[in-house]
């Protein structure tokens, strides 16, 4: 492995990356709370942290803060949850939410181009109940559509992605059409990932085709950061890339905090937090014990912001790590 060298002579410009009529440089603000949301996508991006280094990398001094409550098998009509959960609304106002991240299109593609026509209607009806609230109990929250990726190719015995991938360039063509006319931040992340499974120098990018690796979430990852305006316009993503090591440690905290936040969110044993079971000690022991969860989230970030950052133009090394847990 070689030293560092700069991230300008990894990485390779997308036009699909930028964003539409929203500006990057307006969506995140110091001291925003962002809120991934979304489908499986979404929900493992929390368990390898990379987005998630790099703004805190790139916005060290703002303290910015990110909740993943991503949801394996979401949709934008479909979100199962235990019985008393609460609704998405209610846990985005406890969270004081001032940006959104939705990670959506891949569960809907299946459905094909018969499912487009809805696809459109229900995406333009989620972004106007999104913009309808006060999250933050000042303003609207800022909202950030983030498309599938591609299905990649992995060969028997998995099926041959080729009608899928026309689906999932379809349902992406109608999302970046939906955020151009809400005047909402796209990006792109199926033309990327497309062109990178194409090509023959690199690993695979999936565990199964659609779910991501780690070398797929460092590539992923990467195009998010341009997208959202974290990374120079002139930095060209690569799969073929290492933290350093001040920015790994980072990134293992990130994770960790993560974890702790997953906990919280998704408790295991929601029957007796929320459900038929919560009384009578669950509604005398868990608000106690859930708070210090929350405490213990809180502090987890205070450490991330203290911790020394790496030069952003540098935090990246050339080779590929290992699978993160």
């Amino acid at each position: 492995m070689r030293g560092p060298i700069a991230l300008g002579t990894l990485i390779t410009v997308f036009v699909a990356c930028l964003p539409l009529h929203a500006s990057a440089a307006d969506v995140i603000e110091p001291g925003d709370r962002i809120v991934v949301l979304g489908n499986t996508f979404a929900e493992r991006m929390g368990h390898y942290g990379y987005l998630e280094t790099m703004l805190q990398t790139a916005r060290p001094e703002d303290g910015v803060s990110l909740r993943n409550m991503g949801w394996s098998g979401d949709e934008l009509t479909l979100q199962p949850r235990p019985l008393n959960f609460g609704t998405m609304a209610e846990h985005l106002k406890a969270n004081n939410t001032d940006v959104i991240i939705a990670c959506f299109g891949m569960n809907e593609s299946f459905q094909g181009a018969d499912g487009l026509p809805s696809f459109e209607r229900d995406l333009a009806a989620y972004i106007d109940t999104h913009q309808s609230q006060q999250y933050n109990a000042e303003s609207p929250p800022r909202l950030v559509l983030v498309s599938p990726i591609a299905h990649e190719d992995l060969g028997d015995p998995l099926p041959d992605p080729t009608a899928h991938n026309k689906d999932l360039a379809a349902y992406t063509a109608v999302m970046k059409k939906v955020a151009q006319a809400k005047g909402v931040l796209f990006v792109d992340l199926y033309s990327p990932t497309k062109e990178q499974m194409g090509q023959p120098s690199s690993g695979p990018l999936t565990i199964n085709g659609i779910h991501l690796n780690d070398e797929g979430y460092r590539f992923a990852s990467q195009h998010l950061a341009l997208g959202l305006g974290l990374l120079p316009a002139t930095a060209m993503p690569s799969s073929n890339w290492n933290l350093d090591a001040q920015s790994e440690a980072l990134r293992k905290s990130i994770v960790h905090k993560n974890r702790q936040f997953f906990y919280r969110w998704r408790p295991v044993n929601t029957e007796y937090v929320y459900g038929r079971r919560k009384a009578p000690f669950g509604v005398e022991s868990f608000p106690p014990e859930m708070k210090k969860q929350d405490d213990l989230i809180v502090e987890a970030e205070k450490s991330i912001w203290a911790m020394p950052k790496t030069d952003l133009h540098h935090m990246l090394i050339e080779g590929s790590s290992q699978e993160a847990p």
